[in-house]
């Protein structure tokens, strides 16, 4: 990147001078005060800094590089434990009631992100990724966050962000999460839920009397409750129903409950989810009723919910389904939030649902969480189609040579028969169909296994560009559930 000084303030245009003369790239933006001191960012390649004209306070420095008369400390874990208090880059719980984060699988833009978020009035979760997108990008959440850590340096941003440990299952990766520093927990009960409907009634009678007192309250507490919707409508949750649901999530959110009460033995401030989308089965109000009630009656502090919408939500494409029958769910979700309080909607595969956006915000009323993620990783996909053809036709055949292996981790419904087995010349256009935008979405740890190093060295060498087409798309994602546009 080339910085005009013009843009520097009078005491950093020499050291960036030297710095870019040396190969280092220099970010006007990043220049923060810090006490009596003033630092910036810059990268070496792929690798970020700290840069300042003078020894900061730290307890150890034996990761100090020197640089004629700089001094630069690598965003290493080590250099983030030393600085993060100094340069106030600590993740924190949401203080908004809208909140969106942005999966970063490449660990490359959050700098993009930080840009357009920092235009909306939503809290940012930048450091979001899960375990399944860990092992497919050969990272761990430390490194998820030190990538996020260097977006807030390079834009100067100096807000509240979080940090999400998105669809954690087992207690060990809660346990990584927490050392690392996290303070969003979505918990993925989809694993531990009963099939209700393949028991027999012997079983469902069995079930039955072994439920605990727990969850035999939660039911007796709320059958026959009423509910009245925001368009004046009423509905009454239903005694077999309940008890359906309480056989269907009572493991499930026994488990929650433990994984909360780890939490709270080692933290006081983070914010914790439930996600009940990555099921089969759609919630009903039910459901919702019974997961929200056995948690709070076991001393959980819920603060957001991402329950199953009837329709599909696939990745990197808009909603599919019937919009009224969307309508009729949020609007019984919603209204369940306002009679139990204190939590939120959750939207998840928020990616590109953009008919979507502007119903979800006024149903909730803009009481919401939207995660989104492999939308920015499509967009580095368009900037490799733009500038190397080569690549990406190479890209494209290792996606479809790996294709069921990548559908064992994302429920899609493409096929091979449906793709060709080589992109045509247009490929902006071939880029825009669901069908193959599904496909590259999918496919991120296979390409990233095979040519990570070419992928990310286009992207470096294009940085400007891809910050673009990332901020461009995030922003219609905020226009959209902002009302604008």
């Amino acid at each position: 990147m080339n910085t005009n000084n013009t843009d520097i303030p009078p005491e950093w245009q020499e050291a960036a001078r030297f710095l870019q003369e040396h190969g280092v790239r220099f970010y006007p933006r990043s220049i923060r005060r810090v006490g009596e001191v003033s630092v910036a960012f810059g990268k070496y390649g792929q690798q970020g800094f700290v840069v300042c004209q003078r020894l900061l306070p730290m307890a150890d420095a034996s990761a100090l590089l020197r640089l004629g008369e700089l001094y630069l400390y690598p965003v290493d874990w080590h250099n983030y434990l030393a600085l993060r208090d100094l340069l106030q880059i600590t993740p924190s719980a949401c203080d908004k009631p809208a909140s969106f984060g942005t999966g970063d699988r490449l660990g490359m833009v959050t700098a993009a992100h930080l840009q357009a978020l920092s235009r909306y009035e939503v809290f940012p979760v930048i450091a979001q990724q899960s375990p399944r997108e860990l092992v497919r990008t050969g990272r761990d959440f430390r490194e998820v966050l030190l990538s996020a850590v260097c977006g807030v340096l390079e834009t100067g941003y100096t807000g509240r962000f979080g940090a999400d440990a998105d669809h954690i299952k087992h207690e060990q990766q809660l346990l990584q999460a927490m050392e690392a520093g996290y303070r969003m927990y979505t918990i993925d009960l989809s694993d531990y839920l009963r099939d209700v409907a393949r028991l027999t009634q012997p079983e469902i009678v069995d079930k039955t009397r072994t439920l605990s007192p727990l969850s035999q309250s939660v039911i007796r507490d709320h059958a026959n409750m009423r509910l009245r919707l925001d368009n004046g409508e009423r509905y009454m949750l239903q005694p077999d129903k309940l008890l359906q649901s309480a056989i269907t999530f009572e493991e499930a959110v026994q488990r929650a409950t433990r994984f909360y009460q780890m939490l709270k033995e080692h933290l006081t401030d983070f914010d914790f989810e439930v996600s009940i989308d990555e099921s089969a089965r759609v919630t009903t109000p039910e459901d919702h009723l019974y997961v929200v009630e056995y948690l709070r009656r076991s001393g959980v502090n819920l603060w957001s919910l991402a329950p199953r919408f009837p329709g599909e939500f696939q990745k990197g494409i808009d909603y599919r389904g019937d919009p009224r029958d969307l309508e009729i769910s949020l609007r019984l979700h919603a209204a369940l939030c306002r009679e139990l309080q204190g939590y939120r909607l959750s939207l998840h595969s928020g990616s590109d649902k953009f008919s979507i956006y502007p119903l979800f915000r006024r149903i909730t009323g803009g009481n919401f969480h939207v995660k989104t993620s492999g939308t920015s990783w499509l967009q580095a996909v368009q900037l490799i189609a733009q500038t190397d053809t080569a690549l990406f036709t190479e890209l494209y055949r290792m996606c479809l040579l790996h294709l069921e292996e990548s559908k064992q981790a994302y429920p899609v419904t493409i096929s091979a028969g449906q793709l060709p087995p080589m992109p045509p010349a247009d490929l902006k256009a071939f880029l825009a169909q669901p069908a193959i935008r599904q496909l590259f979405h999918i496919s991120y740890g296979a390409l990233l296994e095979e040519a990570g190093n070419a992928i990310r060295s286009l992207l470096d060498e294009h940085e400007q560009e891809h910050y673009r087409l990332v901020y461009e798309h995030i922003e219609q994602h905020l226009q959209a559930l902002a009302g604008e546009g």
